[in-house]
């Protein structure tokens, strides 16, 4: 988690984006994987929100950005009301 953050800026690789919401999830940093599916351009939408919707974050705030912006909003309408 530490070591991507600290590369996490000067990476434009999708993989470093995914793996460091990955770890920040699972060390309940959700303040951060909301910050990172807000601000970060260089994620695959399809990876991240395949990921957020089998973790089932208790807050849905990463979720709704990541498919918002991708246009998954049909997705997410499911998700939320099932």
């Amino acid at each position: 988690y530490y070591f991507c953050g600290a590369i996490l800026n000067l990476s434009q690789d999708p993989d470093v984006h995914f793996k460091y919401i990955e770890a920040a999830a699972k060390m309940g940093q959700f303040d951060t994987v909301i910050r990172v599916c807000r601000e970060s351009e260089y994620y695959d939408a399809e990876k991240v929100k395949e990921f957020l919707l089998m973790e089932k974050l208790s807050d849905p705030r990463p979720l709704i950005h990541v498919c918002d912006r991708h246009g998954y909003i049909g997705e997410l309408t499911s998700y939320l009301y099932t």
